[in-house]
């Protein structure tokens, strides 16, 4: 009865917002760009967190919890029927799909960005449906990247008009629900994160 409830609990959850983010791309790999020859070319795998969650760890391993390489991960990007692009160059908005295999279902996930108010990166991880994603876009040369058009650096900060694309990827060694991985990391500012195994990545979508 309790796996019977923790299905249907995921299952429903999967179908939040379902209807608003109802376009999908064909699948995808992410593989990072680096100037680091350990990292570069590694792609992105899913791995598990906690219940029904995965982080966007580095398919090469080398993490205290996945020290062994494991298969890349097969992306979706799911956008609205009626989208808003503020800037072509930088790509429609939406947000990033994968889904979970179960015994019984499959579980349609997507990526929110997991902070930690006593540090300064974020650490994507994948979770059912889609209530609370991270929007995020793939740029005309398939580059993923966050969107804003507040200019933090003025005095005092104010929107500008116009929308940036930020490049803020991270390639770190985390630490998220008691599992240590090299997972993919957002940086919470224009500088290096604090956390010194972090490597400055570029992520690549790469259609298969």
């Amino acid at each position: 009865m309790k796996t019977a409830t923790s299905t249907l609990i995921l299952l429903l959850a999967a179908t939040i917002n379902a209807q608003f983010y109802n376009e999908t791309s064909k699948p995808f790999n992410l593989v990072l760009t680096s100037e680091n020859t350990t990292i570069n070319g590694s792609t992105l795998s899913a791995c598990h967190t906690g219940a029904a969650l995965e982080s966007l760890c580095l398919s090469k391993g080398g993490g205290v919890s996945n020290p062994n390489p494991i298969t890349a991960a097969t992306f979706n990007f799911n956008t609205s029927t009626n989208p808003f692009t503020p800037n072509a160059t930088l790509g429609t908005p939406g947000i990033l799909t994968w889904t979970l295999k179960t015994s019984s279902i499959d579980v349609p996930s997507s990526v929110y960005f997991n902070y930690d108010p006593t540090t300064d990166s974020a650490i994507p991880i994948l979770t059912p449906g889609s209530e609370r994603p991270q929007l995020l876009a793939f740029d005309d040369q398939d580059r993923l990247n966050v969107q804003g058009y507040i200019d933090w650096t003025a005095n005092p900060p104010n929107g500008t008009g116009t929308t940036m694309g930020y490049y803020r990827w991270y390639a770190c060694q985390t630490y998220f629900s008691g599992y240590a991985y090299e997972n993919l990391a957002w940086g919470l500012g224009a500088g290096k994160p604090e956390n010194p195994t972090c490597v400055s990545v570029g992520v690549k979508r790469v259609f298969v």
